[in-house]
């Protein structure tokens, strides 16, 4: 015999809780679930990713040790990290710490955190309006990191007198103790992308004191007597007004001009680092077209009067720097030796042409010398990376119990790689090898059901989904062909609770909604509660459509209802789009609500409507979350076995973010025992069938694709009525039972003669 099985799309209305106030929302980044690849625990799996980076060193904790900050340009995003001991050996080893990001101020282009007042503590230099420069002072006490903007628009006396230091946003400046004095100075390039102004601190000079910012720009107009143009284009020997000496031009001038299709304009990186050990200053040097960092050497009498004379485009000699475009370096120790090692990235804020291996973009280089004479050797490309789950770019967690065992397991869409000239992407696939109440991820396969080559997609993002009304979870797949979006779904045929059986040659393709572009996200549901699935599309202009499926379970037509649904306007704002959106009781209080998740890493939870064309009410807006990341894409489910959903975010930077729900529990009272039993008997049943409604309605059968077998009819609450299924062939159908106001009732009936 069949089961049976009454599929849950009977919304029960609340009657009372047992609690009087509003119930409060909440959500924590949570660091305990582990997970695995090729049996190595990863020490931060849950950091978000990392694409375009930018490293400092500084106290977040009262330990004696300093810990990690790292800026993603591509993100804007600032992870901290706290120095552990190395589990597999000597040294340290970082662990994510999201605690402390929200004590970092909004940062947009670059930072560098350096103490400019000695006292011990590393204060934070970040852009600010215009090209300028915004000061923060470290104020931390007890272990409580805390950045105070001192200074808005840092100023300096140029060749025109007192005016704001100019950083332009597309540069690295190089903040640090050029001269050796104590005070900090600050080198950038000027607007025309080509010369260095050397920003000399005066606080030692007109003071004798070290802690003050006061600026002014070096008197020789052509300062390190070189300028610069394009890719490795350097010309040397050049005086202070501007004029080349006699037989100082460099013979490579003009050498090395960028070839390619990336557009030539301002962009520069500056590191600065006595790499050759004879007390002088070099500076390592990135600009936007170059691949490469070239070294240009010191060759002055001292730093205040540094004098450039020549450079080497392979840095270091060894396994140079390489990235397709713009390269930045830093030096930190970062492996607790007390030796600054040197970290390598790229500049660029976003994939240009997907050359970038955003997998493998921090590059640690170990100092095997010394601070003076330092000796780089390349140890890894994916430092921090590795240590975590990084897909690359927009990584797409959903979670489902593939395996049957009763907790969730976990899949992982991403961007794509580059093979050739094909741009691909799967699932990545990890078993839940833990409990209900703890979670263990472990890696099973990078490319889940083959679909890689099999559908020759990027940007994919998967879902769940019951589909088609049979008590088992299907797979909804969306990602970018030749074409466009296109959307497959992989109908489950194991029964409920087994084990999930999804084929790659069985997928079938959904018409795509009108007008969804690729970076759209589809969430599955349904909305109307007649037992189909509808979508909701999250566009990119910030609105949310609606669409209807007017067809069947398992071969929809999407009609568009609502270009506006949940009151989301066209506010032709690319960052803060309603990109993701989730449909789940947030606090057990048997309403549904809705999260969204927006490009600009915006959560919030709102109040799921008592109509679909009414507006959404916010709930929350989550402010302690701070900024998860950018471009979010969540997903949904109890993890830990406290009948709470708790909440994945994937992100622009390639990695996924977990979040335990931390929403005070509802206990709901006073509620009408929910339908669970058949209301239709016998079943299976060889002729009649009896029909014991939960309430008046109408009833209708249907078969598996959607197709009417019998006409509608009326029926009443408590009444019993017959219906004659003896002309109908063998097989399973589904009785539907409707009514206004009242969400769909759907049971599956098999007739056996």
């Amino acid at each position: 015999m069949k089961k049976l099985f009454t599929l849950c799309f009977f919304v029960i209305p609340l009657l009372n809780y047992a609690q009087s106030t509003a119930p409060a929302f909440g959500f924590q980044y949570d660091q305990r679930p582990t997970v695995s690849i090729d049996g190595r625990a990863l020490i931060s799996p849950w950091a978000g990713g990392l694409n375009a980076l930018q490293y400092a060193t500084v106290r977040l904790n009262d330990d004696a040790r300093d810990d990690l900050v790292v800026f993603d340009r591509s993100t804007n995003k600032v992870s901290t990290f706290v120095a552990i001991d190395n589990p597999t050996g000597s040294g340290i080893a970082w662990q994510y710490a999201p605690a402390y990001e929200t004590a970092f101020p909004s940062i947009n282009g670059w930072m560098v955190i350096i103490d400019y007042d000695a006292d011990g503590r590393k204060d934070l230099f970040s852009p600010g309006p215009s090209g300028n420069i915004d000061v923060y002072h470290n104020e931390t006490q007890g272990g409580n990191v805390v950045f105070k903007r001192v200074i808005s628009s840092l100023t300096t006396v140029g060749f025109g007198g007192k005016q704001n230091l100019y950083v332009a946003p597309t540069d690295a400046p190089a903040i640090t103790d050029f001269d050796d004095d104590g005070d900090i100075d600050i080198l950038t390039f000027d607007a025309s992308g080509n010369l260095i102004t050397y920003q000399q601190n005066m606080s030692v000079e007109r003071t004798g004191k070290k802690d003050g910012l006061d600026f002014k720009r070096a008197d020789c107009q052509v300062w390190g007597h070189f300028i610069k143009e394009f890719c490795n284009d350097f010309t040397f020997g050049i005086s202070c007004d501007g004029t080349a000496g006699a037989g100082k031009v460099n013979p490579v001038v003009n050498a090395a001009k960028p070839v390619g299709t990336r557009p030539l304009h301002s962009g520069n990186t500056l590191a600065i680092l006595d790499v050759n050990g004879d007390g002088k200053k070099d500076m390592l040097f990135g600009f936007v077209s170059c691949t490469n960092i070239a070294v240009l050497y010191n060759a002055g009498a001292n730093n205040e009067n540094a004098t450039f004379t020549s450079f080497d485009s392979l840095f270091p000699a060894q396994n140079p720097i390489a990235f397709p475009a713009y390269a930045a370096t830093f030096s930190e120790d970062v492996d607790g030796d007390g030796i600054k090692d040197l970290l390598a990235s790229t500049y660029s804020d976003f994939n240009e042409n997907r050359l970038y291996n955003f997998r493998a973009s921090s590059w640690f280089y170990r100092n095997a010398g010394t601070n003076q004479k330092p000796d780089f050797k390349l140890i890894q490309k994916d430092f921090l990376q590795n240590d975590m789950l990084d897909l690359g770019e927009n990584a797409a967690p959903a979670l489902a119990d593939l395996d049957g065992d009763g907790d969730m397991d976990l899949l992982v869409g991403y961007s794509g790689v580059l093979s050739g000239t094909a741009y691909r992407a799967g699932l990545w696939h990890f078993e839940n090898k833990g409990t209900t109440q703890n979670p263990a991820f472990a890696l099973v396969t990078t490319d889940y059901l083959g679909l890689t080559q099999g559908l020759g997609l990027s940007e994919v993002v998967p879902s769940f989904a019951d589909v088609d009304a049979n008590g088992s979870t299907d797979l909804v797949l969306t990602g970018t062909g030749a074409k466009g979006i296109e959307i497959r779904v992989f109908f489950n045929t194991a029964a409920k609770g087994a084990a999930a059986q999804y084929s790659l040659a069985g997928a079938t393709r959904w018409p795509t909604p009108d007008l969804m572009q690729p970076g759209e996200l589809l969430t599955v549901a349904d909305m109307d509660h007649d037992g189909k699935s509808d979508v909701l599309v999250g566009k990119s202009e910030g609105t949310v459509h609606y669409f209807r499926n007017a067809g069947t379970a398992v071969s929809p037509t999407f009609q568009l209802q609502n270009q506006r649904f949940g009151g989301f306007t066209n506010d032709n704002s690319y960052y803060d789009r309603a990109r993701s959106l989730v449909i789940a009781d947030m606090n057990g209080d048997k309403k549904e609500e809705i999260i969204t998740a927006s490009n600009n890493g915006k959560v919030r939870i709102y109040q799921f409507p008592a109509r679909l064309d009414q507006s959404l009410t916010l709930i929350d807006s989550l402010p302690g979350l701070g900024l998860p990341g950018t471009g979010l894409i969540a997903a949904m489910a109890d993890l830990d076995g406290d009948q709470l959903p708790d909440l994945m975010l994937g992100s622009e930077a390639g990695g996924v973010r977990y979040l335990k729900n931390s929403s005070q529990k509802v206990v709901v009272t006073g509620l009408p025992e929910e339908v669970t039993g058949p209301w239709a008997f016998p079943n299976p049943t060889d002729r009649y069938l009896t029909v014991r409604p939960a309430f008046s309605g109408r009833i209708e059968l249907v078969s598996l694709s959607g197709q009417a077998m019998l006409p509608m009819q009326e029926v009443k609450v408590d009444v019993e009525t017959v219906i004659d299924l003896g002309g109908l062939s063998d097989g399973t159908y589904l009785l539907r039972l409707t009514a206004d106001n009242r969400p769909a009732l759907v049971q599956k009936v098999v007739v056996w003669k």
